[in-house]
């Protein structure tokens, strides 16, 4: 015996009923969802109350089935010894098994209605696997008052059976406020959430404001220096030594071209370091010069008596230039700006930061806010099958 259909009983189509719509504002569902949970709390603790007094009436009359299927005297009966023997054991196992039924229905703990209708269904089919066999075998004896007691069960069962089918509203409010509660506190996630991105795109804005105040002083500042003394007498020295190496650069240039490389390295062709001077200066004229002022290539020049007033003339005035250059180079002034514009390039880059981190800050409340909206649909939906409707 057991209660095998239980679970499709408490899901069967009930009559029609009027149905009545109740209508709450959003802000009354969280109120409607805590009234309704501790109505079914108390209606599930009244149910489980019935079902436990329920088994306490079934065990105290089913005992008294088994009292008097136990004073059957099966050595009486006119039958041989082995099936007598075989029924008697099959008995007194039977009654065992309905004595562990009894005593896990007893000590089952039942704090969850639902939960409790798996544990019982699930006590019920354990039984009938256990005494199958043995209720088959007793019955060839004790007939009358095996069926007695499974009569019992059987009773037991469907009252059962009404029980939880009466209760079948319970169940389904719990699991309709259960799942718009779940809901309920997933919106209320997504509002804490919006909240902080609310609070965090406006504080994005300001540090924007802030970071682009401080570059706007910074470029004043520099165009303040500009406007010095100081930074306008380094420009004049800047572009002087420009200047000068440009010049430099064409007087160079001018003295490679005035030079007899050919002659030069005839005249010292059998001395390997003069000839390494004059591939030097030959394969990079400014390189080497700048290396010694020209020193060994201006000997080489005397030596092979080919220098020339003018080749002299051209090589002292690069070398004044050097000078020159050397020392305005020595004594121009720091640009005040440099440092200002590193601080720029940093500021600058801030603020490109600030601007993405807002942009996605935008692009997730706009998401998030697409999610609260599907949900608020889900939920209302769901509180529609309970017959609520949002206003």
């Amino acid at each position: 015996m057991g209660i095998f259909e239980l679970f499709k009983k408490l899901f069967r189509q009930d009559k029609a009923e009027e149905i009545v719509i109740e209508k709450l504002a959003f802000s009354e569902i969280k109120g409607w969802i805590e009234n309704r949970i501790k109505e079914n709390e108390v209606k599930e603790k009244e149910i489980l109350v019935i079902i436990r007094e329920k088994i306490r009436k079934f065990g105290k009359e089913i005992r008294e089935k088994i009292v008097i299927l136990e004073s059957v005297n099966i050595e009486a009966k006119k039958e041989k010894e082995e099936i007598k023997g075989i029924v008697n054991n099959s008995r007194k196992d039977y009654v065992k098994s309905v004595e562990n039924f009894l005593e896990n229905l007893y000590n089952l703990e039942m704090d969850e209605f639902e939960d409790s209708m798996k544990k019982i269904n699930k006590i019920f089919l354990d039984f009938n696997k256990s005494s199958y066999k043995n209720y088959e075998r007793a019955t060839i004896l004790v007939g009358k008052e095996m069926a007695n007691v499974k009569e019992g069960l059987k009773v037991f069962s469907k009252e059962l059976i009404k029980t939880f089918d009466e209760s079948k509203g319970v169940v389904d409010s719990f699991k309709g406020t259960s799942l718009v509660k779940s809901k309920l506190d997933a919106i209320q996630v997504i509002d804490r959430t919006l909240g902080k991105i609310s609070e965090t795109i406006p504080a994005l804005i300001e540090d924007i404001k802030g970071k682009e105040e401080e570059n706007k002083k910074l470029l004043e500042e520099i165009e303040k220096i500009k406007r010095g003394s100081n930074y306008l007498e380094r420009l004049r020295t800047q572009k002087k030594i420009e200047s000068l190496k440009e010049e430099l650069k064409s007087d160079i240039f001018k003295l490679e071209q005035l030079l007899d490389f050919k002659a030069l390295a005839n005249f010292h062709h059998i001395f390997e370091k003069e000839m390494s001077v004059i591939k030097e200066y030959k394969e990079n004229f400014k390189q080497a010069f700048q290396k010694d002022n020209g020193e060994n290539i201006l000997s080489l020049l005397n030596v092979a008596k080919l220098n020339s007033e003018i080749i002299q003339e051209k090589i002292n005035s690069i070398r004044t230039k050097i000078e020159e250059t050397s020392t305005y180079e020595r004594e121009i002034k720091e640009d005040e700006t440099q440092e200002l514009h590193s601080q720029i390039k940093i500021v600058v880059v801030e603020i490109d930061n600030l601007k993405i981190e807002k942009v996605k800050e935008e692009k997730r409340d706009e998401k998030i806010g697409a999610n609260k909206e599907e949900l608020i649909d889900s939920l209302k939906q769901e509180l529609g099958k309970v017959n609520v409707e949002v206003i």
